[in-house]
């Protein structure tokens, strides 16, 4: 009998743009990851966990200063989050990420020191992870702007405007908040919403009767035909979707819902009876207290932060190290706090393209703007001082500086 004919090749599957993708940015386990400079052994790994809800998408929100750090020859594993009033289940998911992508990372460098680096609630978080799991040893901390407050002063008016409003859920909005959420990622992946999110989304509108929404409109109302569905997605949804991704704006969109989607679920737990994080600010000081056991911690704060509590955790990291050298005498523990020039916002500065940008901006602007700040041509605190007058105009100076600060201290650690 005659050969079989040879196997005919797959036809190739649509192939997407990854939305965790941004710039040298790369997405391994749910983390987002920085690369030193090639053929750099990275000094150390920074773990960053960033403030809350910005949390949730690192490499956009922090992605100027996590570039900085990265070119300074650092690897950086920014892990992120969805806030939630339970801390302790949220740093579990953030150790169980790290450590999915740590052993590829290890064998890839090798042993590389690990150092956690927070800003806020992602300071709370390090502090938490480093007293209460003690399986996660950090060789360093650098906590900047920690903050630990109660749901009540941390949200103005929480009590009195936030509970009546979201515990109803009849009315509080987080369905359809998730349905325009669902359709709105459905779009920004370049495809017609499906029939599904369509009908979950229209249901999901208000109706002056309870139910009626449900009640009109059934699955056989809402699908839209197969030949029209298909017109659209090859006439609109792909060609847009194409040129759009020659920019990177669906990933950045995509991106941008990890942030959003946070507040149909904080609104949910709100409903399910949450009126404080767990553990309390009281509890969370107490963990500080008798269980932290970095052996060199850095507190980062600015001068123009009414948000911060550093001082306060400062007093009770001695407390721990009271508490640590009572069980082993010979240890030393290096406890700094530091007062920077900014605000609690100054990590989230710096152009939202990350270091390219502010390269180009330097490059393009720094002849002008330094000739208009009577700057030269010499290096000084790290770059020119036509880049640095570049900065200052356009007010990103100031997370220049945490970085040199962050740098300077890690090199006195050898890290």
């Amino acid at each position: 009998p005659p050969p079989p004919p040879p196997p005919t090749e797959p036809e190739p599957e649509h192939e997407e743009t990854t939305p965790h993708s941004t710039g040298r940015w790369e997405e391994l386990h749910g983390n987002y990851i920085l690369r030193p400079p090639p053929d750099q052994q990275p000094r150390a790994l920074i773990h960053f966990l960033g403030g809350a809800l910005l949390g949730a998408a690192p490499q956009l929100s922090y992605r100027y200063m996590l570039e900085r750090l990265s070119s300074r020859g650092y690897l950086i594993v920014a892990t992120p989050y969805q806030l939630s009033f339970d801390h302790l289940t949220t740093c579990d998911e953030i150790v169980g990420r790290f450590e999915l992508v740590a052993p590829d990372l290890a064998k890839e460098y090798g042993a590389v020191p690990v150092v956690g680096v927070g800003h806020s609630c992602g300071s709370l978080l390090h502090m938490l992870i480093t007293s209460l799991f003690p399986d996660t040893p950090r060789a360093a901390n650098a906590l900047i702007s920690y903050n630990n407050r109660g749901v009540g002063e941390a949200v103005p008016f929480f009590e009195e405007l936030i509970v009546p409003l979201f515990s109803d859920k009849d009315r509080n909005g987080s369905g359809l908040m998730k349905a325009v959420i669902e359709v709105a990622r459905e779009k920004y992946n370049g495809k017609v919403p499906s029939d599904d999110a369509l009908l979950q989304l229209l249901q999901s509108i208000p109706s002056p009767i309870p139910g009626l929404a449900e009640t009109l409109l059934s699955p056989s109302l809402i699908p839209i035909p197969t030949p029209i569905r298909e017109s659209l997605t090859k006439m609109i949804a792909e060609p847009t979707y194409n040129a759009l991704s020659n920019a990177g704006i669906p990933s950045l969109l995509l991106q941008s819902l990890d942030i959003t989607q946070q507040i149909p679920k904080l609104i949910d737990e709100v409903e399910m009876g949450a009126r404080d994080f767990v553990p309390t600010p009281d509890a969370m000081s107490s963990a500080a207290r008798r269980a932290y056991r970095c052996r060199r911690t850095l507190l980062l704060q600015f001068d123009d932060d009414n948000l911060d509590d550093s001082e306060i955790l400062e007093g009770y990291l001695k407390e721990a190290e009271s508490v640590m050298k009572m069980k082993r005498p010979m240890i030393t523990i290096n406890l700094e706090r530091k007062v920077l020039e900014g605000s609690h916002l100054t990590p989230l500065l710096g152009p939202s393209g990350g270091e390219g940008w502010g390269e180009a901006l330097e490059e393009t602007l720094g002849g002008v703007l330094g000739s208009m700040g009577g700057g030269g041509d010499g290096e000084e605190d790290g770059g020119s001082s036509s880049a640095k007058v570049v900065r200052e105009k356009l007010g990103y100076e100031q997370v220049e500086r945490v970085v040199d600060e962050l740098v300077a201290w890690l090199d006195e650690g050898s890290l």
